[in-house]
């Protein structure tokens, strides 16, 4: 679904043949709002060329491809200079050198460390399980397996036959359902913001796809008004900078809401520096 519609009735549809009743100043404008590999951004907010070249004829999108198919097929590989032999060696052999008698020291050497005759005899004493949960707790992780580390901080008791050269296996990952599409419709919450609604007092967005910066600015224009939502959730909903900078500047103004959630979206670190200043300035 799309903003609550269903569009399923246009899955039939020729994308060619859509493109080519559209004009060259449209496919201009729809390149730069329109990116099949990110949808949440816009080239033209990614990348400023443009081919400025006269076309040649009507674009035909398979006679294209087979053509680009064929140029990379046929341009030769580029010759090395020295073709490669087997068992040739070329330039300098590397040989490792010899271990000095004081690295071998050094390798041999024990560090002696005095613990005290408690804390010797309780480590003495103490069983291979009892040393896994102690370099658990002192955050150790390269001295157990995963399954070893949380075992202990579970205090599940370690697994029965790993040691300290056991092997984690694969465990069987879990399933967990897909979350349900948010099914909020933008424009009715909109005209409910314009409206200072009072039932309305949190908003959530959460996941909402192709939301455009128009509508983004419409919500951000009515929130300075606005006198009952205490929640804003926007978290991955394609904002950028600009529109970002829209949000800060309502905030500013606003003093009703206590929770903006903008996680996983296009937000320059000195936007989040401006979007936290923002909210402190209606607070003190």
């Amino acid at each position: 679904k799309l903003y609550g519609k269903d569009i399923g009735e246009y899955d039939d549809l020729d994308v060619d043949q859509l493109l080519s009743q559209l004009s060259p100043e449209e496919i201009s404008i729809l390149a730069k709002e329109v990116d099949p590999d990110d949808n949440l951004l816009p080239p033209s907010q990614r990348c400023s060329y443009e081919c400025e070249k006269e076309p040649t004829g009507p674009l035909d999108r398979k006679k294209l491809i087979e053509h680009i198919n064929k140029q990379a097929l046929e341009t030769p590989d580029r010759p090395e200079a020295k073709p490669y032999v087997p068992g040739t060696i070329r330039g300098k052999k590397w040989i490792p050198p010899a271990e000095t008698l004081q690295a071998q020291r050094e390798v041999d050497e024990q560090i002696a460390i005095d613990l005290g005759d408690e804390y010797e005899m309780a480590l003495t004493n103490a069983t291979q399980e009892e040393i896994i949960d102690l370099a658990a707790i002192l955050g150790f992780h390269s001295m157990m397996n995963q399954d070893q580390y949380h075992a202990s901080l579970l205090n599940k008791g370690q697994p029965v036959g790993l040691g300290w050269d056991g092997i984690t296996k694969a465990s069987q990952p879990k399933a967990f359902p897909n979350d349900p599409p948010n099914t909020t419709d933008p424009d009715q919450t909109i005209k409910q913001v314009k409206e200072d609604d009072h039932k309305l007092i949190d908003l959530n967005w959460n996941n909402i796809k192709n939301i455009s910066d128009e509508k983004f600015e419409q919500l951000f224009a009515a929130l300075p008004d606005n006198t009952h939502l205490e929640t804003l959730s926007l978290t991955n909903v394609g904002l950028t900078d600009r529109t970002a900078l829209k949000l800060a500047e309502a905030l500013e103004k606003n003093n009703t809401l206590r929770v903006i959630n903008v996680e996983t979206n296009f937000i320059s670190p000195n936007l989040i520096v401006r979007l936290v200043k923002s909210l402190l300035k209606q607070r003190f």
